[in-house]
């Protein structure tokens, strides 16, 4: 099976045609609009959701994906007018090891320039000239900012259910996910079932793509993370491995978690790393990362059940999926 750089070394020629389609449309009259994306887009990035959209177009039996372009673009443009959302509201300093762009031009430029990219992806949702495409993007668009907007109510709220946290992710993560996969399967005429079966997958793809983020908080390094380790926990983010921290602690344990969870949305501008040692210590006494990874593991085998009612060679899918997951383990 084909590592993930191998299929990404495989759509290089497919991605420069995405990415000139993103920087060509990414042109206002103000300079600062392309200054900011091309900083965005030139950063790194994987490209997962492109290559995502790409990959279930060619399992749908299309063989000249120069017709997904334009809606792989769409898609690629709406997470990265959420990247540049989500950093002014988390007052993130780095993404993939770079300065963010609110790091860079303060917080106005990214938020108006984020709405421009919004827009501009409604373009080139058109252009795919199916109305069903068109319509499936836009509710996921509506869907991200309601999960965005959960996740920030229930900011340091130590008693956040599983079945919230799923809400969230789904929201601010998966849906994106399972957009570009379903989008794939409407563009190349494929039957209910089939379409039903990429929205699953990427549904499932994109809750493990989150899970394993949230892990990667509490124990990757800020190299192989691509900022600091732990800025979920300081932002106030109550992620999967706390929750799970809080059913399997004691009542004092508990208390201590609530009190340092509580303090943390205080004082969200001063980093108390002797109360995130102290979280770190009730996660590791109760092998929470693994009761975690077990969470994703679960989600990987829905993934790969959906994929059943493919006939063709679903390899290359396989291995998006392993790639995801091979991040913690």
């Amino acid at each position: 099976m084909k590592e993930f750089s191998q299929i990404f070394s495989e759509f290089s020629d497919d991605l420069k045609h995405v990415d000139a389609t993103i920087l060509q449309f990414s042109q206002g009259k103000s300079p600062l609009i392309s200054e900011i994306t091309n900083h965005l887009v030139l950063s790194g990035g994987k490209r997962v959701r492109p290559i995502l959209h790409m990959l279930c177009a060619k399992l749908c039996g299309v063989s000249d994906l120069s017709g997904n372009y334009n809606l792989a673009a769409a898609i690629e443009l709406i997470h990265s007018a959420t990247l540049l959302h989500d950093d002014v509201v988390d007052k993130s300093s780095s993404r993939r090891g770079k300065d963010t762009a609110n790091e860079i031009w303060d917080n106005k430029a990214p938020i108006l320039v984020g709405d421009y990219l919004f827009s501009i992806s409604f373009q080139l949702m058109v252009r795919s000239g199916d109305i069903r495409v068109l319509d499936l993007l836009a509710k996921a668009s509506s869907i991200m900012a309601d999960g965005e907007v959960m996740q920030l109510e229930n900011s340091s709220d130590i008693t956040l259910s599983k079945e919230t946290y799923l809400d969230i992710i789904f929201g601010k993560t998966a849906v994106l996910f399972s957009a570009a996969c379903e989008s794939a399967g409407m563009l190349a005429k494929k039957s209910d079932v089939e379409i039903e079966a990429l929205r699953e997958f990427g549904k499932n793809l994109g809750i493990i793509f989150q899970i394993v983020d949230d892990i990667l908080d509490y124990s990757a390094s800020a190299k192989d993370l691509g900022k600091e380790i732990g800025d979920d926990f300081f932002e106030g983010k109550v992620t999967l491995p706390i929750i799970i921290a809080y059913e399997k602690c004691d009542g004092d344990e508990r208390h201590l978690m609530s009190r340092i969870f509580m303090d943390n949305f205080d004082s969200v501008e001063e980093k108390n790393y002797d109360d995130f040692a102290k979280v770190m210590a009730i996660i590791k006494k109760y092998d929470v990362l693994e009761a975690s990874k077990e969470m994703a593991d679960k989600y990987y085998q829905r993934a790969l059940d959906n994929l059943k009612v493919f006939e063709k060679d679903i390899s290359d899918l396989e291995s998006v999926l392993k790639y995801c997951v091979k991040r913690i383990r």
